[in-house]
């Protein structure tokens, strides 16, 4: 255990307050009995006793403090209850006690095989997804839930800023082909844990143990589903565990941009629908990764027409995939068909309100359609949904700019400062990261060091098409204008072929009467 979980376990347990409450109390005993026994002519050795005594009893009092909490419900042992609920009783009215709401914590990966938390996260978005066909269930979000991986905070904190009664956490260990899977059910408000359970097996045995969980928690609350209900419950989206699996290893890569993570995911994809030829949610992954190749590095129709045809695919074993329709909205997008790309992001969202990548596509729509007040609305729900898609906040910014709303602009700015260094502190290989941390930079007023981190995007991943095209809108910003017409162009002639977005990007404004820019787009 680190230094900073082993303090945070200390708190947890409550194990401070105890002690400085010793302490004082130990010192005021002592202060007290070296005057009155002085005064009665007591032996040396009493005070001496007493001192060895309250020396003694320090470590044990840690110790019990350590195992034992109180709670409303008298003490018991810590494992069972949490800081926040055993001190604050008011936290009990912070609840709807008819609230059904239930959040899955991200599962923790306890694996000693590196780089399979893929796998842990991917089970606890399978169980967020089967859990909210429910209706009289409210479940917190994929994405909301994600956003506490690792988190040190306490249980009973977690259930307030969920604002969920009832909790789910767990872990997951794989082995090759063993599997070995813990999960707890708490009820926050009351302070208790409503079962545990260890479900073993082999990784064919995943969607049974998925299903059994979910089963649990529908008995635990009470819940009476309906027959739609209970056939949502048990339904799989594959029942071969090897195309489950790299499904989940594509899913991974998708959205780390570079050309060489995106083939790596269809291959995945390929792979999961290869072993499953009706796998609805690989195909669709695939066509977003299809679209994705073609949009950010190889403008070859094929890749279009392949995004197209997935999608379609996906919809044929699945005519409610919201990711299908989010993948042909971004496929319409590319195609320049506006409207056709708005109607799919809008079914895409209709059937997942959450589909985060959804609301991004149609913030560009939006604003490609120069509706920006609509566009920053959906550029903040990507935010919220998924804080760590930081394209919105490019986005975002550019938005504001159109519609020279210079407090909200700053706003952003300040938060897209505040989020990039801890992001880049875990992620930094992330190319197009250091490029948009650049732009933050220098709107911050901070050139030096945003020169550094452009050059750093740069030389990263040098032959991208988009960290070309976003060096080009650097060096536009920062009033040089000969690098950035030579970005551009290397861009154009390297495939870069989305000539709408280039005249609509305020980043480029100040080229607009420059010769040779209007050389590069003319008649295009």
């Amino acid at each position: 255990m680190n230094l900073k979980k082993y303090i945070s376990e200390l708190k947890r347990r409550n194990v401070f307050k105890p002690a400085i409450a010793y302490l004082v109390v130990g010192w005021v005993i002592a202060q007290v009995a070296d005057l009155v026994l002085s005064n009665f002519d007591a032996p040396p050795y009493i005070m001496k006793t007493l001192i060895f005594v309250l020396i003694i009893g320090f470590p044990i009092s840690l110790i019990f403090a350590w195992v034992y909490d109180l709670s409303p419900k008298g003490i018991k042992k810590t494992k069972n209850v949490e800081e926040v609920t055993s001190v604050s009783p008011k936290s009990n009215h912070e609840f709807n006690k008819n609230s059904k709401k239930l959040a899955v914590l991200p599962f923790r990966n306890v694996s000693s095989e590196n780089g399979s938390d893929y796998f842990s996260d991917g089970l606890t978005e399978e169980i967020i997804i089967r859990l909210s066909k429910i209706k009289k269930l409210e479940i917190a979000s994929r994405s909301t839930s994600m956003r506490y991986k690792n988190s040190d905070l306490e249980i009973g904190l977690l259930g307030r800023e969920l604002k969920a009664r009832y909790l789910l956490q767990g872990t997951v260990r794989k082995r090759n082909s063993d599997l070995r899977i813990s999960t707890e059910l708490i009820d926050v408000e009351k302070d208790s844990e409503l079962w545990a359970e260890i479900y073993s097996g082999k990784m064919t045995d995943v969607f049974e143990i998925q299903e059994k969980v979910s089963k649990r928690i529908v008995k635990s609350l009470q819940l009476r589903l309906s027959p739609k209900e209970k056939v949502a419950l048990s339904k799989r989206a594959t029942t071969n565990s090897d195309a489950f699996d790299a499904n989940l290893r594509a899913r991974e890569f998708l959205f780390r941009y570079t050309e060489s993570y995106i083939l790596l995911s269809i291959d995945l994809f390929q792979k999961a629908v290869d072993i499953d030829s009706k796998y609805a949610t690989a195909y669709a992954g695939m066509s977003e990764a299809y679209a994705l190749l073609y949009e950010t590095h190889d403008k070859k129709l094929i890749w279009l027409e392949k995004a197209e045809e997935t999608a379609l695919k996906a919809l044929i074993y699945d005519s409610g995939s919201s990711e299908a329709y989010s993948a042909l909205g971004l496929v319409y997008y590319n195609k320049n068909s506006l409207d056709e790309a708005l109607i799919a992001v809008q079914k895409a969202i209709s059937f997942d309100p959450d589909n985060f990548f959804a609301y991004w596509i149609r913030g560009r729509l939006y604003r490609m359609k120069d509706r920006d007040s609509e566009a920053v609305i959906d550029f903040n729900k990507v935010l919220e949904l998924n804080g760590n898609f930081h394209s919105a906040y490019g986005d975002l910014q550019m938005s504001y700019e159109k519609l020279e709303d210079k407090e909200n602009l700053q706003k952003t700015i300040q938060r897209a400062a505040l989020f990039y260094p801890d992001y880049l502190l875990h992620n930094p290989e992330d190319a197009r990261a250091h490029q948009f941390y650049a732009f933050t930079l220098e709107r911050l007023g901070r050139r030096k060091e945003a020169k550094v981190e452009m050059r750093k995007g740069i030389e990263i991943n040098p032959n991208d098409l988009i960290i070309i095209y976003n060096a080009a809108c650097f060096y536009a910003l920062t009033g040089d204008k000969k690098s950035s017409i030579e970005n551009l162009k290397k861009a154009i002639d390297n495939g870069f072929e989305n000539f709408e977005y280039i005249k609509h990007d305020p980043d480029l404004y100040s080229l607009k009467k420059e010769p040779d820019f209007i050389e590069l787009i003319q008649g295009k």
